[in-house]
């Protein structure tokens, strides 16, 4: 009673506080649907057929006894959201046996999907079809179909589930009068990374669940309320222990804090407080902190220095100084004619077309009066990849603001450079070579979801560096130095029966903590147009070093890309010093890239892995305008479920997001997070830094014109 009570008055305390004002008042407030206590847009227990917008990325937090639910989850598509979550089960042990996990709690992984079959009209509602763990243990799988319709202020959702949402059994199974292999489910506790179709939308009973959510005129708070059918009194045996179930009505509120964070309260069960927030970006369309990194401004020259100008040298030279205040640096100019043909080297910008138009400002105010058509070839490393080619009176206009950057593109040309381009230019700048950099930077390594504990990690510092000996050829090294880490308590040997490729991990956790991560020679060049090569040596990554190539085969006017690379390698020891193991390997695929109008990029890759099986990756990803990237992969190979042993095959996600995103000003680098939800042997690459369709970056002619409305900033 107590507990209710206090309940209660922390509502009216919250809904009170309106009386009186607070800097969240005058902030703008999140718009988009509240997310579920598993992470995907929905109530409490129950799913809405709400999305987030394409590109939103959001971690979760929940924890309602006896669960403790982290997520991360993201969209695609504004049809489409993918989340995985991390279950903590408060109420029983990770397994019964002591000597191996002590009294740790249990864990569980899950792979939740949504999609919308029908988005709401006037009078149809949002209608969307969804699994629940669809690739985890099955503790918590569900699959369902729901709608929801918005009238005003009220959005409601009633929907139809199985499985664990189904427990409640209100109604039979209708699909079971269409085949009787939906008559029956397999539910329980089983190994997990298998999709268990069999099992989807199966049982001779399912459950209607329904909801509601109110958003309360002149506050920021939004009343939840829903009929939850996911505990029933006698849970399916060998499945979660059985919850004390005084009502199948969970209640709350919702209430945004700024642009970011989602904060939600219930009441579930009928005895059980929930707490959790939600913490979102929109990542599709631009940054999160507004730029100050203005472009230059367009010089107007006086009359000497027109006269200046006519001299190439003097030109070339004001070009190179100039260029580098931006951090654009001048590989080769040629005046021709009426036309300037410049080559730039830069690694400032993801978006090559803004360093196309920041180039292209400098060269129109430098340039003599009789330059009309200004050629800005990009070179990354030793390679020549595109050229874009713009009329100087355009780009001046646009500057001005008296056409748009729509317009200047009419009259633009973009071609890929001959491969000698660069060797026949006129000015070429004297570079003293070698050049050498370097950097530190903190940095985490983690082990989560273990035996041992659900933690177990190293802060460690990440000694960056990079020689330079000659155009092309680069020698890159990374070096660790860890301060703290708790790896001791790693005690889960691998049992595999293929070689321990990638399984050994905890003997390069315990015994790399001070290791040299990388130390890797690159050559790259384009030996034909359209062509890029690279051959590397040295160590690759921490568990595998050897020698090997890469050869990439991309037309500039072409959506796909073809390439092949191999490698000839050995394994590190697990101090990860330069010393070897017995193991070798040769690995090498043949390579096939497609990018589809709306962003998506297909990689196809099949070949020899490293434990020496042979199969195929299929990875599937979406490059948004701000260089957001949200991806998902599977390799299935000759090894067999039992050999792979729990999850069958290997598969994983992964995002990444330029660093800019966060900066006040541009920036190069990402923040890459990856996610192999089990460390198998079978269908495992090599970690080869730079690859080739890494390097070319965003610079076919289709990437260009898509990111072409950054030439003006």
């Amino acid at each position: 009673m107590f507990s209710k009570v206090r309940f209660f008055s922390f509502l009216l305390v919250c809904f009170s506080s309106q009386a009186s004002s607070s800097i969240d008042d005058y902030l703008p407030l999140t718009t988009g649907p509240t997310s579920s206590n598993y992470g995907e847009t929905g109530l409490y227990e129950m799913p809405t057929a709400r999305f987030q917008k394409a590109g939103n990325l959001k971690f979760g937090f929940s924890s309602f006894y006896p669960y403790e639910v982290t997520s991360i989850s993201g969209s695609p598509f504004s049809w489409m959201e993918a989340t995985f979550r991390y279950n903590e089960i408060k109420n029983q042990l990770y397994s019964p046996y002591s000597f191996y996990s002590g009294n740790q709690t249990l864990k569980d992984k899950g792979f939740d999907f949504k999609i919308r079959l029908l988005k709401e009209s006037r009078f149809l509602p949002a209608i969307a079809v969804g699994l629940r763990d669809l690739a985890g243990t099955g503790l918590f799988a569900s699959e369902y179909v729901v709608g929801s319709k918005r009238f005003g202020n009220l959005d409601t959702t009633i929907g139809i589930g199985w499985g664990q949402m189904g427990r409640e059994s209100n109604i039979s199974n209708p699909l079971a009068r269409l085949s009787d292999k939906f008559s029956s489910r397999s539910d329980g506790f089983g190994e997990g990374g298998s999709f268990q179709y069999s099992s989807w939308f199966s049982g001779d009973r399912a459950a209607i669940f329904a909801g509601l959510e109110y958003t309360i005129p002149g506050t920021h708070y939004s009343f939840l309320l829903e009929y939850d059918t996911s505990n029933a009194a006698d849970p399916t045996p060998g499945t979660l222990e059985r919850l004390d179930v005084d009502s199948k009505f969970n209640f709350g509120i919702t209430r945004p804090v700024g642009k970011f964070l989602d904060l939600k309260f219930g009441y579930l069960r009928g005895n059980v407080f929930q707490f959790g927030f939600s913490l979102k970006g929109d990542y599709g369309e631009r940054g999160m902190v507004p730029k100050i990194d203005k472009p230059p401004g367009l010089i107007k020259l006086g009359e000497r220095e027109k006269k200046l100008v006519q001299n190439k040298e003097l030109l070339y030279k004001s070009l190179l100084r100039n260029l580098s205040k931006e951090r654009i640096y001048l590989q080769s100019a040629t005046k021709k004619d009426n036309k300037l043909e410049l080559t730039i080297n830069q690694n400032r910008f993801t978006n090559f077309i803004r360093a196309t138009g920041r180039t292209a400002r400098i060269a129109a105010s430098l340039s003599p009066e009789d330059v009309d058509v200004i050629d800005i070839t990009h070179m990354v490393s030793n390679a020549e990849l595109a050229t874009v080619s713009l009329h100087k009176d355009d780009l001046i206009k646009a500057v001005n603001k008296k056409v748009s950057s729509e317009e200047v593109y009419e009259n633009t040309v973009m071609f890929s450079p001959k491969s000698d381009h660069f060797s026949e230019s006129e000015f070429i700048p004297d570079v003293t070579l070698p050049d050498f950099s370097w950097n530190i930077q903190p940095a985490l390594k983690s082990h989560i979801g273990g035996p041992e504990a659900f933690f177990l990690g190293q802060a460690w510092l990440k000694v960056n560096s990079l020689l330079i000996l000659k155009r092309g050829l680069s020698l890159s090294t990374v070096l660790g130095i860890g301060l703290y880490d708790n790896f001791d308590q790693l005690n889960n040997p691998s049992y595999g029966t293929i070689p321990h490729v990638r399984s050994d991990i905890q003997d390069y956790l315990r015994e790399g903590r001070n290791n040299l991560v990388r130390m890797k020679l690159d050559y790259v060049w384009s030996p034909f147009k359209d062509v890029i090569a690279k051959v590397d040596l040295g160590l690759y990554e921490e568990m595998f070093g050897g020698v090997g190539g890469e050869v990439l085969y991309r037309p500039f006017g072409s959506r796909y890309a073809i390439g092949i690379s191999g490698h000839k390698l050995k394994q590190r020891d697990f101090d990860q010093r330069f010393t070897f193991r017995d193991y070798k390997v040769k690995s090498g695929f043949v390579n096939f890239y497609y990018d589809m109008p709306n962003g998506v990029n297909v990689a196809f890759s099949t070949g020899q892995y490293l434990a020496g099986d042979r199969g195929a990756t299929l990875d599937l990803s979406r490059r948004f305008k701000s260089g957001f990237r949200l991806g998902v992969f599977a390799t299935i190979t000759n090894v067999s479920a039992e050999e792979f042993g729990e999850g069958s095959f290997d598969k994983g996600f992964y995002f990444s997001l330029p660093v800019e995103l966060f900066t006040s000003t541009f920036q190069p680098g990402e923040i890459a997070f990856g996610l192999h939800p089990l460390t198998k042997d079978g269908g495992q690459m090599l970690y080869n830094t730079n690859p080739l369709i890494g390097i070319i970056g965003n610079t076919n002619e289709y990437e260009l014109r898509r990111d072409w409305d950054g030439l003006l900033d």
